[in-house]
């Protein structure tokens, strides 16, 4: 997946990376809204509902 080249979305290519070395992948759909959190158009708590939501049994 490519993304533009900024400060904010190096260190999420960073982060991806490093999980991705723990064999912790990050899904192409939840790169786009980390993105938005980093742009301001969410908030981390928004994101955090979010997939607390998706996840919760």
């Amino acid at each position: 997946m490519l993304i533009p080249d900024t400060p904010q979305n190096r260190k999420i290519a960073e982060v991806a990376a490093t999980l991705a070395i723990e064999n912790m992948y990050l899904s192409k759909a939840f790169i786009k809204e980390i993105i938005k959190v980093s742009e301001g158009k969410k908030t981390y708590e928004q994101l955090r509902q979010e997939v607390i939501a998706e996840y919760a049994r």
